[in-house]
């Protein structure tokens, strides 16, 4: 049954009063699932793309409805109409650091910032969206472009079975071929850690998880991502360089 919450911003520019909420879900977490945070993490992921050569677009233009998002999410959460005492409340609440929130009302207030502070400012974003959707500072993590892996000399064999979930614009993958998976970040592959501590380049399961996921963020940054009905759990760092599979939940 899917739950019903309210957040500290709902009702306010489009936002209903009361949200609906997968299930998995939190309720602490419920108020910071909206369409403009997943919109947000779309531009930030395109900018990316662009920066590596992989997508088509101005870059400008995509920063720019970036930062037009930013600008109504922190009115939205804060509840107010001004993005800069928006920023300074999420601050005021300990959801911003306070340098980013002034950062961020700068680049707001200049839509027009010069192309080569693109992935600068992108980088501000995205730390804003993970502030976000954590309810607490993000550390500051790289904001690098995404880009073509080359090819290897031997051609890989296509996937068996894949799972893959969004997170704050990043598509974290699971591929398995023949009862093997290995977990990605945007294609790149990741070190993993079982429950043992035992540092592994796969691990066994019977075929990537089909059913629904649900993510929970917790305290630390570390982002957790559960398959019930398959039974199986990943946790992926606050960097998303590094994963900890949990393939038995008990």
């Amino acid at each position: 049954m899917l739950g019903v919450a309210q957040g500290p911003g709902a009702g306010r520019r489009g936002v209903p009063r009361q949200a609906v909420v997968a299930p998995g879900i939190r309720l602490g977490d419920t108020w910071r699932v909206t369409g403009r945070t997943t919109q947000l993490g779309r531009q930030l992921r395109k900018l990316r793309h662009i920066a590596g050569g992989q997508g088509s677009g101005d870059p400008a233009t995509t920063l720019r409805r970036a930062t037009q998002l930013a600008r109504d999410l922190a009115c939205e959460y804060a509840d107010v109409e001004d993005a800069t005492a928006g920023f300074q409340a999420l601050s005021d609440r300990g959801v911003l650091e306070p340098a980013l929130a002034a950062r961020l009302a700068t680049w707001v207030a200049s839509p027009g910032t010069a192309a080569e502070l693109a992935m600068p400012i992108g980088g501000d974003l995205d730390r804003f969206l993970r502030s976000l959707e954590l309810g607490a500072p993000a550390p500051e993590i790289p904001f690098d472009a995404i880009v073509a892996r080359e090819a290897p000399a031997v051609p890989e064999r296509r996937p068996d079975s894949t799972a893959a979930v969004t997170i704050s614009g990043r598509v974290v993958e699971i591929e398995e071929r023949g009862g093997r998976a290995v977990i990605s970040v945007d294609e790149r592959p990741l070190p993993m850690t079982l429950d043992s501590g035992e540092l592994v380049t796969s691990f066994a399961i019977p075929a990537a998880p089909q059913s629904r996921a649900e993510v929970h963020r917790e305290p630390t940054g570390v982002t957790r991502v559960v398959w019930s009905p398959e039974n199986m759990a990943i946790e992926i760092a606050p960097d998303f360089a590094s994963a900890r599979i949990e393939a038995r939940l008990g």
